[in-house]
This record gives structure tokens, C-alpha cells and sequence, in this order.
């Protein structure tokens, strides 16, 4: 095998064991939280790969603040709110953010309009950020339009990793079934809303196993 059939194969390898491991770790997460796994996964493997910068990973996690930033600017005060300006002024401690207040101000028109759009994510940026990567869009929305930052780390997740790791089927009980064994069970962490018993008993029936109490083959018995 040639070095670079060599590369080619591990790195198929360990695209198999990613999505592998991740597939079986958001079978137990909750949907509210698939999006938060899927978007450490992604950092984590761009970190790795030399895509993003540490520094700036951890300016995302925390969200860069201001404590006492000083006043915001007349002509940004017109659309930007009082909460979020620390926020505005925190991230320019990112280099990359490093002359925001300044673009803003001077193209305070461009900014108001892409801070009112209604997919922002999406919206084309003022002149002087219109380049930023991906990554850095996802910064500035976490500071100027936080409800945008869901579909814009959607997004991320599978430009980076492919959409695979955003649109998964939905729980299989068999394939867990096929999994399990006698020194291995699994167990049901229930919440208001969700009943695994109709899935249960559907794998039950199937293996001659029944929910009634006058048959020998109660499927609580195996």
C-alpha cells in the first residue's frame, strides 16, 4: 500500500470511528442538547485539524464581556441595546474583532441593517467584516444576535462534518436490542413526553416475548 493509499484509508478509518462515536453518544442526549454535541465535536475536530484557534474556541464558550465597557457610541445607540454592547465591546479583545467598535461606527448603516435582518446568519456583513470565515460569523452573532446563533452553528456543523451529524433517524430499539446482552443492558431515563414502552414490546413480540402477566414469557423475565 502506497503512503498515500495509506493516509486515505486511516483517514476513512477515523471518519468511521467519529461518526460511530457520536452517533451512539447522541442516542442518549436529550434533542434540545444533540445541536451542543455535534457543535463540540466539530470544534474540537477543527482544533485538531489547525481550522480555529484555541483562544477564540474559548471566546465562543464563555462569550466575551465587557464588565464596565465605556458608553456605546451615539450612532450605534439608535439600534444596539444597552445589554449587549459589553459583549460588543468584549469581543474586540479577539484580533480578528480588534477594530469593531471603529467599523461600526463609521459603517453604522450597513450594521444597523444586517443587526435588524431577520436571518442575520445569513445576511451579507458590513464591508470590512464581509470576509470573516464561518467560525467568526458564529463570534459576532454570539455577541450582536444571539437567537441567530442556533441555525448558524447548524450550519457549521455540516459544512464541517456533513449532515449526517444534523439529521439522524430517529431511535431505532432494535439496533439498541442488538446491542444489549445479558451483561449489558440498557436502561430508560423517562421525562414527560416519551413512553419507549410501545418499542419495547414491538422488539418483545417479535422475539415471542409479551407484556401479559397470564403467558410464561413475560418480557420482564428476558
Amino acid at each position: 500500500m502506497t503512503p498515500r493509499a495509506l493516509a486515505k484509508r486511516v483517514e476513512m478509518i477515523l471518519d468511521s470511528i467519529t461518526f460511530e462515536g457520536f452517533s451512539y453518544s447522541r442516542r442518549g442526549t436529550f434533542e434540545a442538547h444533540k445541536l451542543v454535541l455535534s457543535t463540540m465535536l466539530t470544534l474540537r475536530i477543527n482544533l485538531r485539524k489547525e481550522l480555529v484557534k484555541a483562544d477564540e474556541v474559548a471566546s465562543l464558550i464563555k462569550k466575551e464581556v465587557t464588565l464596565d465597557p465605556p458608553s456605546c457610541p451615539d450612532s450605534l445607540a439608535k439600534f444596539i441595546p444597552e445589554t449587549i454592547w459589553p459583549a460588543i465591546h468584549g469581543l474586540t479583545t479577539v484580533k480578528v474583532f480588534e477594530n469593531l467598535v471603529q467599523s461600526m461606527e463609521s459603517e453604522s448603516l450597513q450594521w444597523k441593517k444586517w443587526y435588524g435582518d431577520e436571518k442575520a446568519e445569513l445576511a451579507e456583513l458590513p464591508k470590512s467584516f464581509k470576509d470573516v470565515s464561518q467560525f467568526h460569523r458564529i463570534l459576532l452573532l454570539r455577541a450582536l444576535r444571539p437567537d441567530r446563533l442556533s441555525g448558524a452553528l447548524t450550519q457549521y456543523v455540516m459544512d464541517s462534518l456533513g449532515i449526517e451529524f444534523i439529521e439522524q433517524p430517529s431511535f431505532d430499539m432494535q439496533i439498541c436490542y442488538d446491542e444489549m446482552t445479558i451483561y449489558q443492558p440498557a436502561f430508560f431515563v423517562l421525562f414527560p413526553g416519551v413512553d419507549p414502552t410501545p418499542d419495547v414490546e414491538q422488539v418483545g413480540a417479535k422475539y415471542g416475548k409479551s407484556t401479559d402477566l397470564k403467558t410464561f414469557t413475560n418480557i420482564s423475565m428476558g
